[in-house]
């Protein structure tokens, strides 16, 4: 169960950046926070650099498998973003909603989240940020 909550909230934020690149390439610190009924889990924090092409692969995001996930309702509007959110894996179905903002130097997404079948988690909250620490090396 833990895989697959991780697997989803990786892949959760993947989607609005795939098509509001507005962020910059560079070294990035990332920090992604999952928060659920009856469950502790550490922010997960990781720096990456990250290039013009990983920017639009949607790698900054560790999506995991193409095809596992779709937005749709997508409004990008001077850099505030909202979206709802499917994703499908291990015979379990997540559904929701996330709102953000972006700029080149910072972003931030909030997902609300619900899985299907709910196995007594309830809703799941997803929180990404992320900040531009510089050029690469």
């Amino acid at each position: 169960m833990k895989r697959l909550l991780a697997a989803f909230a990786l892949v959760g934020a993947a989607s609005p950046a795939l098509q509001a690149q507005e962020i910059s390439p560079g070294l990035w610190e990332i920090v992604a926070e999952v928060k659920m009924q009856g469950s502790v889990i550490p922010p997960n924090k990781f720096t990456q650099c990250l290039t013009a092409q990983d920017i639009a692969a949607g790698v900054q995001y560790g999506v995991i498998e193409k095809g596992k996930c779709t937005t749709s309702n997508l409004k990008n509007l001077q850099g505030k973003i909202s979206y709802e959110l499917s994703c499908a894996a291990n015979g379990a179905r997540l559904t929701g909603t996330g709102t953000g903002t972006m700029s080149p130097t910072s972003f931030a997404f909030e997902q609300r989240l619900h899985m299907i079948p709910d196995q007594g988690m309830g809703e799941m909250h997803l929180i990404v940020a992320g900040r531009r620490l510089g050029d690469c090396q």
